[in-house]
């Protein structure tokens, strides 16, 4: 009995409201990146766009690593009539996701092979309002929640997030199979409900105001209106985070944490095209088994964090998705069986579930919450940089050198954040966030 009712006081978190929202903001924050780069190289790949032109589509991600720098407009700068109604951060929420929905219609429209450069263009639109809707999102959902529920909340979060790659590419595999690419892809806007719902439930976060720091920094000296606004939106918070011990270290872990993870995730629609496996196989191997799998790992990163602590944790998490990087050299070198898709795919979602469960209740517990959405954004983007820059010319390197050799490659990307994260471990940083955060005040 005290085993089950210590289960039943663990559960009693993900039965709040705000946590619960939480999976819907996931599901909306979470499809529109597994168009632009799980659907969008299929759709590319099908239509027979070369693998260095899918390849390249991965600079459309460069929105994501760089949304720090207007996620301070979003997290001040209010939209009038839309602000006064909603609120801040539902207001810019409601609005982007509207425009995402219309880009999603008009690419919908276009035909990779002879309209390349517009489905291109859409798509980078899309990436910059997806990467938009996530500086919303993740500020949203960190207000909502306790800081001592921050790791529920990201296993939630990424819960949600990965439920909608599940049935974002159930719906558009299972619809392009049958009926086409142009059809599949308007399916996708129903993906942006749960979580328009979810903040429709919650409400409006309690306003931050970041009095203790400004007034601090501020002393004596007296700012025009907007001056002052722009310096609390854009210059405290970047000033705050720097003065944190080792900020600099912290920071390039955080870009070079999946660097390989990031790079096999650009090729892997060109490999398991070549080898000839139908919207069919991906649907049954990659978003059934590949799911479950996913969703284990999620579940087993918010217990691993809580459990054993912020740096073994990440230590663990990022031996493991550096590894599961060698199992597509291993499916390359085999039949193109489906059991054998199903185990590449199985592992590497399991190992994804837990590293991204793992960084981002991280990253969370690193954010001053007077600055949520311009810090969050900051690590979140340099998270996605080693994806821009190293996914763009993946497929000129896979090219070149062979499957093989490429996914070697995707492996050793992942030793320099191994090594670095033993440094932070031995430095003690990062493992009192709160006092860190204090000092700096």
């Amino acid at each position: 009995m005290t085993n089950l009712s210590n289960m039943v006081i663990g559960l009693k978190p993900y039965a709040k409201r705000s946590i619960v929202a939480t999976f819907g903001l996931g599901m909306s924050s979470g499809f529109p990146l597994t168009f632009v780069i799980s659907l969008m190289g299929l759709w590319l790949s099908y239509s027979d766009v070369s693998k260095s032109d899918v390849g390249l589509f991965a600079l459309i991600t460069t929105f994501y690593t760089w949304k720090f720098l207007w996620s301070p407009a979003i997290d001040r700068m209010p939209l009038g009539i839309i602000t006064r109604y909603f609120g801040q951060r539902r207001g810019w929420l409601f609005t982007i996701q509207a425009l995402m929905a219309i880009a999603l219609v008009a690419i919908s429209r276009f035909d990779p092979a002879t309209q390349l450069f517009e489905v291109a263009v859409i798509a980078a639109i899309i990436a910059f309002l997806s990467a938009s809707q996530d500086i919303v999102i993740d500020a949203y959902r960190i207000e909502i929640i306790d800081d001592e529920e921050q790791g529920h909340s990201a296993a939630v979060y990424v819960y949600g997030y990965r439920t909608a790659n599940f049935l974002a590419a159930i719906m558009v595999l299972a619809v392009a199979e049958y009926y086409g690419w142009s059809l599949a892809i308007l399916t996708l806007p129903i993906m942006l409900i749960p979580g328009a719902v979810g903040a429709w439930i919650v409400g409006e976060p309690k306003a931050r105001e970041a009095t203790k720091y400004v007034e601090q920094e501020s002393g004596a000296k007296q700012y025009s209106p907007i001056v002052a606004r722009l310096r609390e939106a854009v210059y405290l918070p970047f000033k705050e985070f720097t003065r944190r011990e080792n900020w600099g270290l912290v920071l390039l872990f955080i870009f070079l944490f999946k660097a390989g993870d990031a790079v096999t995730a650009i090729m892997t629609a060109p490999l398991l095209t070549e080898m000839q496996f139908t919207p069919g196989d991906l649907l049954y191997a990659n978003k059934t088994v590949g799911f479950i799998t996913l969703m284990v790992g999620v579940g087993l990163g918010a217990i691993l964090f809580k459990q054993i602590g912020t740096f073994k944790s990440l230590f663990l998490t990022g031996l493991l998705m550096m590894a599961t990087n060698l199992v597509f050299a291993w499916l390359w070198l085999g039949e193109a069986t489906l059991w054998r898709l199903a185990v590449t795919i199985g592992m590497e979602n399991f190992a994804t579930g837990l590293g991204t469960t793992v960084i981002i209740a991280y990253m969370a517990s690193l954010c001053n919450a007077n600055f949520t959405a311009t810090q969050y954004a900051l690590m979140s983007s340099l998270g996605n940089q080693a994806r821009t820059l190293l996914g763009a010319p993946s497929g000129y390197v896979a090219e070149a050198i062979g499957w093989v050799e490429f996914f070697i490659y995707a492996t050793l990307l992942a030793l320099p954040g191994l090594i670095l994260l033993v440094i932070l471990w031995k430095k003690n940083v990062g493992m009192d966030t709160q006092t860190a955060i204090n000092k700096s005040d």
